[in-house]
C-alpha cells in the first residue's frame, strides 16, 4: 500500500471543516464561539459535546472522548487511519493514490471486509440480472409497474436472484471467497449432505440494505409469487456485519437531509421509504421489521430534533406507531404520529393520491402524542355506549396521568367532554384520583431509605492525575521536552493508559522529529489512547509559566511514587513481622526513613 504523504495529510485535515463534518453525524446548535449537540460516543439526554470551528477539533465534556475531522470518523465509523483518510479525501476532492478499498483492507477484519466484498458483489450482479437480462425482463415490469422508474431501481441498487440453487455460490467461489464465512454472511446455505453450498435467495426481487457508511451488508428479497406457501419477503439472517436492532435502512442516503430539516421520518417498512422518496420526501428511514431499538433511537435522536412516526392505517399498524412513539418519548424525542385513512400504506396513498397530498396532508400533518393516543383508544369503540364511553376515559386518564403539559392536559380533557359530554370537573377529578395513585404506586416500588436517584457529576480527577494530564499536554508539544525526561525520568506516569502513550510518544517523535499531536492521535490506533491524547493537547498551557508546569508536575509525581513505595514498604513490613522475619522487617523500615527524608528533601 502507498504511504500517504504527510503534506497531503495536512492538507486534507485543513480543507475539511469539522462543524460540516460533525453536523452530517450530529444535530448542531451555535452557542457563542462553539457548536453543541449530543454527544455520538454515549447516550446523554443534555448536549454536551462541542465542536470548535477556530480549532477544528471536538470535546465531549460528559465522557472525555475529543479529536479532529480525521480522528472522529475513525471513532465515529470504527475505521483505520488509511480508510478514515481516504474518506474525507474524496469528501474535499483531494485524489490519492491509495484506493478506499486498500484502505479498507488494511484495517478490517478481513473475515468482515471479505463479507462486505461479497455483499457488493452479489448486488452489483443482482443489479444486472434485473436491468440488462432477459431473466429480469418479468421482474422490471412489476416494478416499472409499481411506479419505479429506473432511476429509482439504480439508485436504491434493486436487483433480481435467479431461480437457481447455485448461481450466486458459483460466482462467489469462482472469485476466491472462502464459502464458510458466505455461509455465516447468509449468503448461501450448506446443502444437507454437507457436499457444498446452495445460494439463499432465489427468484426474488432483490433489495440491498446497507450499513451507516453505505455498505452493502444484506438484502431483502420479494417474491413475484402470490403463493402463500412462501413468505412474501425474505431477509438475511443476522450476521457479524447485519443487526437489525442496529441498521435502519437509507439512513446512510437521509443522514444530510435529516440534518437540514432537523425532521427524521421513521416508517416500519422499507418499501414505504422508497415510496416517500418518489413523491419527494428525502429525510425518511425505516426499521428492518416492527422492532425499534434503543439503538435506532439514539441514531435518531443525535440528528433530528423531530421525528414523525408514519406506519399503516391497519390495526397492526396502529400498535406499531404506539410502540414507536412510547419508546420515542422515553427517549426524550419529539415524537409526532401521521395517519394514514383507512387501512392504506404509504405506497398505496402515494400511488391513490398523489405524492404531494402524502407529503402535505399525511407527513405535513403529524397528530402530537396525545392527540394520536385519544386516536387510538377512540376507533376501536362506540362512543354512544355507555361502556365503551367510560373504558375511553379510563384508557385516556392513564395516559393523562403520566407526564405531559398543563396546557395539552387541559386541551385534552376539553375534547374528552366534547366527546363524551362529561363534564371537565368530573373528567379532572378524576384525573387527580389516578394521579395521586400513580404516585403511591410508585413510591410503593421505592426501596425504604434508598433517595430518589440524581444525576451525578463527573468524579473529580485526583492530583495525580492532573499532574499526568498536563505533563502530557507539555510533552504532546515540546518536542525537547520529552527527549529531557525521557532520559531523566524513565519510570513517571501512574496510569497504563499515560506509560503506552509515553512510549508510543517516543516512537512517534524518533521518526517525525517535530510534535503534531494531530498526527500523533491520528497513528493510534486505540480510541482510548487517542481520547487521552486528545484531552490533554487541549488542556490550555501557559507559555510563560511552562517550565514551572513542567516542574511542578514532575516534583509531584515522583513525591507521589515515593509515598506509594513507602506504603507498599510498610504492608511488606507488617507482613514481615507477622511471619517473624525480623531481619527483613528492620531492613525495610531503614529502607522507610531513607525514603521519608528524601521526601523531606525535595
Amino acid at each position: 500500500m502507498t504511504k500517504i504523504p504527510e503534506e497531503t495529510i495536512e492538507e486534507i485535515r485543513s480543507k475539511t471543516d469539522i462543524v460540516d463534518l460533525v453536523g452530517e453525524y450530529v444535530q448542531l446548535t451555535k452557542r457563542g464561539r462553539n457548536w453543541f449537540g449530543l454527544c455520538p460516543f454515549h447516550g446523554e439526554n443534555t448536549p454536551s459535546f462541542s465542536v470548535s470551528e477556530e480549532k477544528q477539533i471536538f470535546h465531549c465534556f460528559g465522557c472525555g472522548a475529543g479529536g479532529n475531522a480525521i480522528t472522529f470518523i475513525m471513532d465515529i465509523e470504527n475505521s483505520p487511519f488509511t480508510e478514515a483518510i481516504s474518506k474525507l479525501a474524496g469528501r474535499v476532492g483531494i485524489e490519492l493514490e491509495v484506493s478506499f478499498s486498500e484502505a479498507s483492507r488494511s484495517g478490517r477484519s478481513n473475515e468482515h471486509q471479505q463479507m462486505i466484498e461479497a455483499h457488493t458483489l452479489a448486488a452489483n450482479f443482482y443489479s444486472h440480472l434485473l436491468l440488462n437480462t432477459v431473466e429480469g425482463e418479468k421482474a422490471l415490469q412489476y416494478l416499472e409497474q409499481r411506479g419505479f422508474s429506473r432511476e429509482h431501481i439504480e439508485k436504491y441498487g434493486i436487483g433480481w436472484s435467479l431461480d437457481d440453487r447455485e448461481v450466486l455460490t458459483q460466482l462467489l467461489e469462482r472469485k476466491k471467497f472462502a464459502m464458510k464465512e458466505m455461509e455465516l454472511a447468509g449468503l448461501c446455505i450448506m446443502k444437507n449432505d454437507g457436499t457444498g453450498y446452495f445460494d439463499r435467495f432465489r427468484g426474488r426481487i432483490m433489495f440491498p440494505l446497507h450499513d451507516d457508511n453505505g455498505n452493502v451488508v444484506a438484502f431483502s428479497g420479494r417474491t413475484l409469487s402470490d403463493s402463500k406457501e412462501e413468505a412474501k419477503y425474505l431477509n438475511s439472517p443476522e450476521t457479524p456485519i447485519f443487526e437489525k436492532s442496529r441498521l435502519l435502512y437509507n439512513f446512510h442516503n437521509a443522514r444530510l437531509n435529516v440534518r437540514k430539516t432537523g425532521k427524521v421520518i421513521l416508517f416500519e417498512g422499507f418499501m414505504d421509504t422508497i415510496a416517500a422518496e418518489r413523491a419527494g420526501i428525502m429525510n425518511s428511514v425505516a426499521v428492518m421489521g416492527t422492532s425499534l431499538s434503543d439503538t435506532h433511537l439514539t441514531k435518531m435522536k443525535r440528528i433530528a430534533s423531530q421525528l414523525v412516526i408514519c406506519c399503516d392505517g391497519d390495526n397492526a399498524g396502529w400498535d406499531a406507531a404506539k410502540r414507536f412513539a412510547v419508546l420515542s418519548n422515553q427517549k426524550g424525542l419529539d415524537a409526532k404520529i401521521a395517519l394514514l385513512p383507512g387501512k392504506m400504506d404509504p405506497d398505496e396513498y402515494i400511488s391513490t393520491f398523489g405524492g404531494e397530498s402524502f407529503a402535505e396532508k399525511v407527513i405535513g400533518n403529524p397528530h402530537s402524542y396525545m392527540s394520536f393516543i385519544m386516536a387510538y383508544y377512540k376507533r376501536s369503540k362506540n362512543l354512544s355506549h355507555e361502556n365503551d364511553v367510560l373504558q375511553y376515559i379510563h384508557e385516556v386518564m392513564e395516559e393523562l396521568a403520566q407526564k405531559i403539559s398543563p396546557v395539552e392536559r387541559d386541551l385534552m380533557i376539553r375534547q374528552l367532554t366534547a366527546e363524551t359530554g362529561v363534564s371537565p370537573s368530573a373528567l379532572n377529578e378524576q384525573l387527580m384520583k389516578k394521579v395521586g395513585k400513580q404516585a403511591k404506586q410508585q413510591k410503593a416500588m421505592q426501596p425504604e431509605g434508598q433517595a430518589i436517584p440524581m444525576a451525578v457529576s463527573n468524579r473529580k480527577m485526583s492530583s495525580i492525575e492532573r499532574a499526568e494530564r498536563l505533563l502530557l499536554c507539555h510533552l504532546l508539544n515540546d518536542g525537547n521536552l520529552f527527549d529531557r525526561i525521557r532520559d531523566d525520568h524513565q519510570e513517571l506516569f501512574f496510569r497504563e493508559e499515560y506509560a503506552a502513550i509515553f512510549i508510543r510518544l517516543a516512537g512517534f517523535y524518533e521518526k517525525h522529529g517535530m510534535p503534531d499531536f494531530h498526527r500523533f492521535a491520528e497513528s493510534l490506533e486505540d480510541r482510548e489512547l487517542r481520547k487521552v491524547v486528545m484531552d490533554a493537547a487541549m488542556l490550555e498551557r501557559d507559555p510563560d509559566f511552562a517550565e514551572q508546569e513542567i516542574e511542578d508536575c514532575i516534583h509531584h509525581l515522583k513525591r507521589q511514587r515515593i509515598n506509594r513505595r513507602i506504603e507498599e514498604m510498610m504492608h511488606e513490613s507488617k507482613e514481615a513481622e507477622k511471619m517473624n522475619d525480623y531481619t527483613r522487617a528492620l531492613e525495610l523500615a531503614r529502607e522507610i526513613i531513607q525514603l521519608r527524608k528524601s521526601l523531606s528533601a525535595m
